[in-house]
């Protein structure tokens, strides 16, 4: 009996030791990895929407004595209708002048001739032909000018109106001569471009010229007839700024 009761509370503390587990304490767990920091985007510049501002384009007026509308495109017979008698004997040749950029000679027929201007308002028009129609025009020593030189009062009284200034030089010191390409120019008349020049000699109103000339891209037929470097029958001459002051 004595046996019995040492054995029944003997056994228990022999079974805690034996089994190497502290009473009550609960299982150790396995370390946790740490989950990584997800780097932050860069902030992303917005993008500007693309801008369609179409490009701004030489304006004509026809409220004006002589409008470029009424004269270039226009057939000779037309054109001499508008304007007075003829002034000197004119010029012609068998060639015609682009700057497509470069500067292109092709066969045509081609004629300049000065007029009195009937409305009194330029001491002379100059036109420039091929093959029977007016390509260009040069409106002389504008009668109705006030106060200093101005081009862009020039090109005003003439009806037009350019996106941009030209670009300015001086061929002689005393003579002042804008000129607006194609690309500064933006002018179209008649569906075919034109490129424009200013001058003036001695900034005197009487003196001053303005110029408009076609310089449309050569059509396959004007190609086809381009001269070669001596090829012409006449040298290109120098482009007059103005014509000489009447004594």
């Amino acid at each position: 009996m004595i046996w019995l009761l040492i054995t029944a509370c003997g056994g228990a503390p022999n079974q805690a030791a034996s089994s190497g587990k502290a009473p009550g304490k609960a299982p150790e767990k396995a370390p946790e990895t740490p989950a990584k920091a997800t780097p932050a985007e860069p902030a992303k510049t917005p993008t500007k929407a693309p801008t369609n501002t179409p490009e701004k384009l030489a304006e004509t007026r026809d409220d004006v004595p002589l409008p470029l509308t009424k004269f270039l495109g226009q057939p000779v017979a037309d054109v001499q209708a508008q304007l007075g008698e003829h002034l000197g004997k004119g010029m012609a040749k068998k060639s015609c002048v682009r700057f497509v950029p470069e500067r292109k000679f092709f066969g045509c027929e081609y004629a300049l001739q000065r007029y009195a201007d009937k409305t009194g308002n330029f001491t002379s028009i100059q036109m420039a032909y091929e093959n029977g129609v007016a390509t260009a025009i040069a409106y002389d020593g504008w009668k109705h000018a006030t106060g200093p030189f101005d081009a862009q009062a020039l090109l005003s009284a003439v009806g037009l109106s350019l996106p941009e200034p030209g670009d300015l030089t001086t061929p002689q010191p005393n003579v002042k001569l804008w000129r607006w390409f194609n690309q500064k120019a933006r002018l179209r008349i008649h569906g075919k471009q034109y490129r424009v020049e200013v001058s003036v000699i001695d900034d005197d109103w009487a003196r001053s010229r303005v110029e408009v000339l076609v310089n449309d891209p050569l059509t396959p037929e004007q190609t086809a007839k381009i001269l070669q470097p001596g090829g012409r029958d006449i040298s290109e001459e120098p482009a007059a700024p103005a014509p000489a002051k009447a004594p």
